[in-house]
């Protein structure tokens, strides 16, 4: 008898360990401030990781972790969410990011490299991917000099009915046309905030051009507290309205938009009910400090029944 495993979510997102600093205002070159810490948190692409594995479906990560102090507490924080590694540790350890984050919300980022920038390919080919799962990439690691080589060619490479689910990030303008046009054809999900989204379709002359270059892609345009904008195939834009919360902290807001949408994606929800999820997960997580601190199932179920 053939046993069959539930599908599950991998991402390939570089991890890195947090250091947010919230601030009054960022200094002017050679001046100095006082900010104040809320400790180092795990981070980076992690973030979209744990919001999957807090609604309860199978979660993994494909990024490369190393033997030092801060990928032992990325370890703790998989144990804790209940995420499986799938990759072989390197000597060394991850990096950092350390945020500046503004009263009103904006981020201004620092962040020092490691042994997350070093994929191996042979790992990744190691895995075991099945129609059903979803792999979740990020520009940031695609705009890379050691990790997009590595990344690009096997995600390319992977079994038609795998959905791929791209984040560009602010970076996008960085990743080299002949990177960039073959994973849009490739992606199943396309996502980011207005403003990178604006600048995509900038890039490519237009939003026919971008829906030409993602002919599979769910469009996914986040607009903040207004919610989000679908891009569905053959399909008129949608507009999904958001939650209007308190906002503590944006940071990592997006990854938990992103993730709770594809769970709803692959709990077989339709693309408009699964952003309301998401929607609402991103509203809660900006009301919390910290990067992965993305509400559960049965929060975003009482946020929703609180909305009905």
């Amino acid at each position: 008898m053939t046993l069959h495993r539930p599908a599950c979510f991998i991402s390939t997102g570089s991890v890195l360990i947090d250091l947010p600093l919230h601030v009054g205002r960022v200094p002017a070159p050679g001046g100095a401030i006082t900010g104040v810490s809320s400790g180092p948190v795990v981070g980076g692409g992690y973030t979209v990781v744990s919001a999957v594995a807090r609604q309860g479906l199978p979660a993994a990560l494909a990024a490369t972790l190393g033997t030092g102090p801060n990928s032992a507490r990325v370890r703790e924080a998989m144990r804790q969410d209940g995420v499986e590694l799938l990759v072989e540790e390197l000597v060394g350890d991850i990096g950092t990011c350390t945020t500046l984050i503004e009263p009103t919300g904006r981020r201004t980022f620092i962040t020092t490299e490691g042994v997350e920038a070093e994929p191996q390919r042979e790992d990744l080919e190691r895995i075991d991917l099945m129609a059903g799962d979803w792999v979740y990439a990020t520009g940031y690691d695609l705009a890379h000099p050691t990790s997009c080589p590595v990344l690009f060619e096997w995600l390319l490479s992977m079994p038609e009915g795998v959905g791929l689910a791209i984040d560009l990030g602010p970076v996008q303008p960085d990743i080299p046309d002949a990177v960039l046009t073959p994973l849009l054809r490739r992606c199943s999900l396309l996502t980011g905030n207005d403003l990178e989204m604006t600048r995509l379709i900038a890039r490519l002359g237009g939003s026919r051009a971008l829906r030409e270059a993602c002919p599979q892609a769910l469009l996914v345009r986040r607009t903040g507290i207004h919610g989000c904008v679908l891009g569905q195939v053959d399909s008129q834009a949608v507009e999904v309205p958001g939650f209007a919360r308190g906002v503590v902290d944006t940071t990592g807001a997006g990854d938990t938009h992103t993730g709770v949408l594809v769970v709803g994606l692959m709990d077989g929800l339709d693309p408009v009910a699964a952003a309301r999820r998401a929607n609402a997960a991103a509203s809660e997580a900006v009301a919390r400090i910290g990067p992965a601190r993305a509400p559960s199932r049965a929060e975003i179920d009482a946020l929703l029944a609180g909305r009905s």
